[in-house]
């Protein structure tokens, strides 16, 4: 069985001379002849929109930093780049995120995943689009944000990789796996089609999200870093800590399985073994994964009638035109002086509206019985 090692840091805030010590310090422990002799690096962090580091739904500048510091003092040739979601403009997410400003400092290559050539990887009968230029760096640093998640309960370093998959077409995927089981082996083929070009990830939860995530939830300062060469080990023990057990992230335990990991045979460090975050808010996205696992196939259907959640415009909507302009379905559209509608007889609840609203004002409206989560 493999041992995987995590890494775990307990950083307060974002003083760029401790992230880089702790940074150091993770990327010391990566055995990969490629640390040394690939020239080129890229960092893929987290870019879900158009959103402020401080609201804590992006991975955080300084974190960035500190990693482009770290390979500039090592003469390697270093890019930096995401797919965001929905149809804001990739320089406006860049430079709401804190990014281009670090493209302004340092001499990094900002690359925009959904206008470069991509290639179409298979696993297991699933074809998934991704980016070129995965393929074209030596070494690939995956920058996650510790979050929860409507979808998928946790989002850490595995989900991230999404970002790799090119402009709408994430959509598209989203329309063709609207459930968490379809969506979940959805991205556990994705992980196991570029995992070999993944050289470390990192979790940034210095400050992450707790509740409604992944970007309506509340922002919460965990203090905490994570890092390590595998991918499911550190997505299993930074949820651990959340708050999650396994069963409750459905993609953890294929992804663990194709990696032949045993939780109990991950390395974390010592003072970490029993470390858990007891007031971490899950329970909303929790709820929701354990009530839809358990539902019997000949039973689903009929459950649906009673048990059901839609997205709904709020009052907080400034018509900005995102969600009209994102929905893979086209199930949302624009109304004579009022707020976009959300069609429900159309809506495939993969839940892009709510992910990319920058107003918070896509609310998930639940029934009775989904409000108890039975």
């Amino acid at each position: 069985m493999h041992r995987p090692t995590v890494q775990i840091r307990k950083i307060d805030n974002y003083h760029l001379p401790e992230v880089e010590e702790a940074v150091a310090n993770f990327f010391s422990s990566i055995k990969s002849p490629k640390m040394h002799k690939a020239k080129r690096v890229l960092i893929k962090p987290n870019a879900l929109g158009a959103y402020a580091p401080e609201r804590a739904i992006t991975t955080h500048p300084i974190v960035l930093e500190a990693i482009i510091r770290y390979f500039l003092k090592r003469d390697k040739e270093i890019w930096i780049g995401d797919s965001p979601g929905g149809s804001v403009a990739f320089d406006k997410v860049w430079q709401t995120c804190g990014f281009a400003s670090l493209a302004d400092k340092y001499p990094v290559k900002v690359v925009n995943f959904s206008t470069t050539n991509f290639r179409t990887l298979s696993y297991q009968n699933l074809q998934i689009k991704v980016s070129e230029a995965l393929f074209q760096c030596g070494i690939v640093i995956n920058v996650g944000k510790y979050k929860t998640h409507q979808l998928t309960s946790f989002t850490g370093a595995l989900k991230n990789l999404y970002g790799f998959v090119p402009g709408l077409i994430k959509s598209e995927y989203h329309r063709a796996n609207p459930d968490t089981t379809s969506f979940a082996n959805l991205l556990v083929a994705l992980y196991a089609s570029i995992r070999n070009r993944i050289t470390y990830s990192i979790i940034d939860g210095i400050t992450g999200m707790d509740g409604n995530g992944p970007s309506a939830g509340k922002p919460r300062d965990f203090g905490l870093l994570f890092g390590s060469t595998s991918i499911p080990a550190l997505d299993y023990t930074a949820s651990r800590i959340m708050g999650f057990r396994l069963k409750d992230v459905p993609y953890l335990s294929p992804a663990l399985h194709l990696e032949g990991i045993l939780p109990s045979h991950i390395d974390i460090p010592i003072s970490f073994r029993n470390y858990q975050l007891t007031d971490a808010d899950i329970k909303t996205v929790r709820l929701t994964q354990k009530t839809l696992k358990y539902v019997p196939g000949i039973a689903r259907k009929a459950f649906r009638k009673v048990y059901y959640f839609y997205p709904e415009v709020s009052d907080r909507c400034r018509r900005c035109g995102i969600c009209v302009n994102s929905c893979p379905v086209k199930a949302i559209s624009w109304q004579k002086n009022a707020n976009p509608y959300i069609h429900r007889e159309q809506c495939i609840k993969c839940l892009c509206c709510h992910e990319l609203c920058p107003y918070q004002a896509i609310d998930i409206k639940k029934s009775f019985i989904a409000k108890l989560g039975i």
